[in-house]
């Protein structure tokens, strides 16, 4: 029997991350993460808080605009390295 280990998911602590841009799946820059939301009942991240840059006309379906940010539910977030990727 081989002994197969599980790969240790990657973890990120928030001081890590905030600031990171984040950009689409198909290399468009959204703007710069700026908070996570939060379910108090089940600890889960439902959406993250993207500031963006000076009036920029940026849209990704399912996201809500509010001022200068754009809410868009977690699972959007693809990949998260040197930048947050989010599908389209």
């Amino acid at each position: 029997m081989e002994n197969k280990q599980v790969p240790k998911k990657e973890e990120k602590l928030w001081s890590e991350i905030k600031s990171y841009q984040v950009a689409t799946n198909n290399a468009r820059i959204l703007g710069v993460l700026d908070e996570l939301i939060v379910n108090e009942k089940t600890g889960k991240i439902v959406d993250i808080v993207i500031k963006v840059e000076n009036n920029r006309n940026v849209h990704v379906k399912g996201a809500k605009r509010n001022g200068d940010l754009l809410l868009v539910p977690f699972a959007k977030v693809e990949k998260v390295g040197e930048f947050i990727i989010v599908t389209e």
